[in-house]
């Protein structure tokens, strides 16, 4: 289980939270994994995009002189 690492150095004397902490990791442990059906971004590849994309970015926030 992967909550090993971390109950290693837990230390809790309050039965009450004890419960609440038991609760909250069976609670994680049955909750559904959400999956993201589509990624975020497509990936570019085309250079001539690539260059699009990089020269609207200095016009938006400007070339940083070095």
């Amino acid at each position: 289980m992967a909550t090993s690492s971390i109950t290693e150095n837990i230390r809790i004397n309050n039965p009450k939270v004890i419960e609440a902490y038991v609760e909250a990791v069976e609670a994680a442990e049955n909750a559904p994994i959400a999956r993201q059906s589509e990624p975020l971004a497509k990936e570019v590849t085309d250079p001539d995009k690539i260059r699009q994309m990089m020269l609207r970015n200095i016009e938006k926030w400007g070339k940083k002189s070095e």
